[in-house]
């Protein structure tokens, strides 16, 4: 009997047990749901970017239709800066139609708090514009819907006419979320609207040094500016918005990268490139790129043999040319010439026909180029003195055939007997002093004359013992980077 009542006892024992295990299976089962169920419910992490909405704007002195396209041209150019969620106007009226409200009632900040809490945003923006004489005002407020304290306003003062507001709203949905707006929007504040605006990048140096990189890129960027046909952006703008992006210059050489930095500075187009070195050779390519597409504009690609300071030119025909532009004539006449120093890397040559063409200008001058001194200024010192002397000749013989004149005159009108003698001696005076005059001025306008001569022919004498290292052949095949061919060309040195 003790045996069997053991028996049942161990079973009621066995049963409660299990009973209990399976219990606790449930409760868990229960509470593995319950967590499950809480995390498929618990809400989203909460973005980053703040839930707006934005009120019509309240008019002052303008039309109702006016403010209502300036309210929609606000909140698409919020919607363009990317830093909040815009909640539609429509979600907007759909909540007011509701409530029974009017946005032209709701003027007050509790009342867009009510309206805020009811489309679960987080702040509210709501403005005003006002006119006053011939000049606009136009203020923005956004406040926090949970908190009612405001966050941060904005204000302009607009003097013109009324479609000039248009870059005002606009530039401020940029500064009401605490953004610069885009270079594009200041330049049309300023009237700055014909022309393209244009950033550059640092060119990547392949082979040379950053530094030569971004010497070479400052000066791009100056010839572009010349051209007068885009508007630049500043390099201390474009540091800027590069460091707030996490950017650093060097690191952004990529089209992705230079396309971003581009659209965040609101510039139409953007040039980036790379110079290369291999050998002697150095390479030059660019890129010009719409930012709004990411097609490309123009592509030029420069190869150039030389030293690094060549390349300064070639960046400076490189800046007209990718704008579609042909370079000045003072920059080719400068390529030009760079070209004629590198073909000889020497001084050009001195020959016999250039120290006889300069005698033949100059007496003497054609020593002094062939390193003669002592001849060359005694040759250029005669000549000076015997013109000189021959000029004094003639100008002695103008006033005495001047005085001629007078005393002949005299002469013939004198009547007294005392008269006519002096007159007659005055006129055979003026008669000599013309022949000494005459006499003097024909002999040294000779002797110039010999200089002169003796010079061309001195200077031919000497020349060839001088000059003769100097001599190049007058027809030589170069390169010309210009035409990337290799010419006959023809040198003759004076």
């Amino acid at each position: 009997m003790k045996k069997i009542v053991t028996v049942i006892l161990l079973l009621l024992v066995t049963a409660v047990a299990q009973d209990d295990a399976a219990a606790g299976e449930a409760e868990s089962a229960v509470e593995k749901t319950a967590a499950q169920d809480e995390v498929t419910i618990a809400p989203k992490k909460s973005s980053a970017k703040k839930t707006v909405a934005v009120f019509d704007f309240e008019s002052q002195g303008i039309g109702e239709s006016e403010s209502l396209t300036f309210s929609e041209r606000f909140r698409t150019e919020i919607g363009n800066t990317g830093a909040i969620r815009l909640i539609e106007r429509k979600a907007l009226e759909k909540i007011m139609e509701e409530q029974g409200l009017q946005q032209s009632g709701c003027t007050t900040d509790e009342c867009a708090a009510e309206v805020g809490q009811l489309l679960g945003a987080q702040n509210m923006i709501n403005g005003s514009i006002g006119r006053i004489g011939n000049s606009y005002t136009v203020d923005v407020k956004m406040f926090s819907v949970e908190t009612g304290e405001t966050e941060r306003t904005a204000n302009a003062t607009y003097e013109g006419e009324i479609d000039g507001l248009l870059v005002e709203i606009q530039i401020l949905a940029w500064e009401i979320v605490g953004m610069e707006a885009p270079t594009k929007l200041k330049l049309q504040r300023e009237g700055d609207t014909a022309l393209a605006t244009l950033a550059v990048m640092d060119f990547e140096g392949r082979g040379i040094s950053m530094g030569e990189a971004q010497t070479l890129t400052d000066r791009l960027i100056t010839e572009l500016s010349r051209t007068k046909k885009v508007i630049l952006v500043e390099r201390s703008t474009m540091s800027d918005v590069l460091n707030e992006q996490g950017y650093e210059t060097a690191g952004c050489t990529s089209d992705e990268c230079a396309a971003e930095v581009g659209a965040l500075l609101g510039v139409d187009l953007m040039i980036s490139g790379a110079i290369g070195k291999i050998g002697n050779t150095y390479t030059i390519d660019a890129k010009m790129f719409k930012v709004s597409t990411g097609a490309a504009e123009n592509m030029k690609n420069i190869t150039y043999q030389g030293e690094v300071d060549g390349l300064i030119i070639e960046i400076e025909i490189l800046a007209w040319q990718i704008l579609g532009l042909n370079p000045p004539k003072s920059l080719i006449t400068k390529k030009r010439k760079g070209m004629a120093a590198l073909a000889t890397n020497t001084p050009l040559p001195k020959t016999k026909g250039g120290a006889i063409m300069r005698s033949m200008f100059v007496p003497g001058l054609g020593q002094l180029y062939g390193n003669h001194g002592k001849s060359g200024w005694a040759y250029l010192g005669s000549e000076t003195l015997f013109i000189g002397l021959a000029v004094m000749g003639m100008n002695n013989y103008n006033t005495a055939s001047t005085d001629y004149d007078a005393a002949l005159v005299a002469y013939r009108e004198a009547t007294d007997i005392d008269e006519i003698a002096l007159q007659k001696a005055a006129t055979n005076d003026a008669i000599s002093r013309m022949d000494k005059a005459n006499s003097m001025s024909l002999t040294f306008s000779v002797l110039a004359g010999v200089v002169w001569g003796a010079s061309v022919i001195h200077s031919a004498l000497v020349a060839p013992n001088e000059l003769a290292h100097n001599k190049t052949a007058p027809l030589q095949l170069a390169y010309n980077p210009i035409t990337k061919n290799t010419e006959l060309t023809f040198n003759f040195s004076l």
